[in-house]
């Protein structure tokens, strides 16, 4: 409605007729038009960042090049691009526990060594069978502050082939697959 009242006085009053009705109506369809376009700017404006930028997150992740998944909350696919975009590169302990407190994560990470007989717990899943060279490529990332979201097997509610107990806090793993290197193995603590 700005732009209406602002229309109807840039024109001379002698050579328009400024309160009649058809020249206030243009004057309207004219406003709407800009106030169309001033909204459009601001949106626009606000695709700079991941966190305000709404329907055009699905732009960020392209670019990024991470699927776009509708089912996941807004919140969680912003942390996914912002993760993203500040993994320039590294391998190393400090920098994958960086990256992870830009996401809101504290984490431990513990490499394993089977030159200095530092080996995971022999209760550890992912160790069963595994021979003692390929367990010098393998860490865990003790989560400190996830959302284990512990899900349980419940008689009704489960179906059949489901996991007893499952357990997992999808961003940062997903994450840490992503970003860790190929030949090594990640499991996953919380706390």
């Amino acid at each position: 409605m700005r732009y209406k009242s602002t229309l109807s006085q840039l024109y001379p009053p002698v050579a328009y007729q400024v309160n009649g009705e058809q020249f206030l109506a243009q004057c309207e369809i004219d406003g709407n038009a800009f106030e169309r376009l001033q909204q459009s700017a601001i949106d626009v404006l606000n695709v700079i960042e991941p966190e305000t930028s709404r329907v055009m997150l699905a732009d960020w992740e392209r670019v990024c090049g991470i699927k776009s998944d509708s089912t996941k909350s807004y919140v969680s696919r912003v942390k996914q691009v912002i993760v993203r975009l500040n993994a320039i590169g590294g391998l190393s302990i400090p920098y994958f526990k960086r990256l992870a407190e830009s996401i809101g994560y504290q984490i431990e990470i513990k490499e394993f060594s089977h030159l200095k007989n530092d080996l995971p717990d022999a209760g550890d899943v992912p160790i069963q069978n595994s021979p003692r060279e390929q367990l010098g490529y393998m860490w865990r990332v003790t989560v400190l502050n996830g959302d284990d979201g512990i899900v349980r097997f419940r008689a009704g509610q489960s179906c059949a082939g489901e996991r007893l107990t499952d357990f997992g806090d999808r961003i940062i793993e997903e994450f840490f697959r992503d970003l860790k290197p190929a030949h090594t193995y990640c499991y996953f603590a919380y706390r």
